[in-house]
């Protein structure tokens, strides 16, 4: 999967575009399992209780210093479609969590947002990190 670094001024529009989208109610959560592997989002919500509407609420607090970086999909059903990755930390249920959130726009009967992925970042992941190039 291609990364790479979107510019300020990118991030904000989609993050203001996702936001928008959030409010016209459009939202779905990625509920198919990778191949062989776990679905983390539909493990984390089981077990943490939150809900999409939880969710929701975070990706709404999402900022440009939240954003890390942006990927291509690699489906070949899904071409030209990106995945942008965020990070932040929140108190979900009962403890603060540095959270990977993983977003698509895409159409689909009309534009939604896909919540890809909505977890605990993983300490294996690129060193155990997310970078933030836009944190100040």
């Amino acid at each position: 999967m291609a990364e790479y670094q979107k510019d300020k001024k990118e991030v904000q529009e989609f993050l203001s575009h996702a936001k928008d989208i959030i409010l016209k109610g459009n939202v779905q959560i990625n509920n198919m399992p990778w191949k062989g592997k776990v679905n983390k989002t539909l493990t984390y919500m089981s077990e943490t209780g939150i809900t999409q509407r939880d969710m929701e609420k975070v990706v709404c607090e999402l900022q440009t210093a939240n954003y890390s970086y942006t990927a291509d999909d690699n489906n070949q059903k899904f071409k030209n479609e990106q995945f942008w990755i965020f990070g932040i930390t929140k108190n979900m249920v009962d403890k603060d969590e540095r959270l990977y959130v993983k977003l698509k726009i895409k159409m689909i009967k009309g534009e939604i947002l896909l919540i890809m992925s909505f977890h605990p970042e993983e300490p294996e992941y690129k060193n155990g990190k997310l970078e933030f190039p836009y944190k100040e």
